[in-house]
């Protein structure tokens, strides 16, 4: 019953997170603090529940326990680095969380993917999932995977486009959204 609670609070935290984004952005405005707080506690409720559901075996998959372990051990630690490494590379909390959108950043592991703190934190769940062997921990990072891919399209790169323009084109030409070799420029 408790962890329904949490989904369902997960829930409507991204509806009104998902809303305060798309009213803001469409505004060509920095996020305001109430906004980036719920994304920061809907993102902490929800990495609670996949780590939760793996640690409960919620859904146990049938996978080999000491290959799960390594593998998702694995996958969790490289995820880990790549987020931590996006991270620093904004060099600012604020920047970091949507408050500040004053310089666009390309440098460092943004050269190789334009979501690296997605993808880091993607392979750290689906590797927490894969080491509790949960399904239910998998299918909620796998709707947290769709959601984000969402954002990111309909709402955070039109929104990026609007406030740097041609810069963020040229990037987002040169770069893989996910993860890749980034591509020669055009001239």
């Amino acid at each position: 019953m408790l962890y329904a609670l949490g989904v369902l609070l997960f829930l409507l935290l991204s509806l009104y997170s998902w809303f305060g984004i798309k009213r803001t952005y469409e505004k060509g405005e920095i996020l305001p603090l109430h906004v980036s707080a719920a994304i920061w506690i809907g993102d902490t409720l929800h990495s609670i529940l996949v780590l939760w559901a793996s640690l409960r075996g919620f859904w146990l998959m049938p996978i080999n326990a000491t290959a799960a372990l390594i593998g998702g051990s694995v996958l969790a630690v490289v995820g880990l680095v790549i987020m931590l490494l996006g991270m620093l590379e904004f060099r600012s909390f604020k920047r970091m969380s949507g408050l500040d959108s004053s310089k666009l950043i390309t440098t460092g592991i943004y050269r190789y993917s334009r979501n690296p703190q997605y993808i880091g934190w993607f392979l750290a769940l689906i590797g927490i999932s894969i080491m509790g062997r949960s399904g239910l921990a998998l299918l909620l990072t796998i709707a947290l995977i769709i959601g984000i891919h969402l954002y990111n399209v309909k709402l955070e790169e039109p929104y990026l486009e609007r406030i740097f323009g041609e810069e963020y084109r040229r990037y987002k030409e040169s770069t893989p959204r996910y993860f890749g070799m980034p591509k020669r420029r055009n001239k």
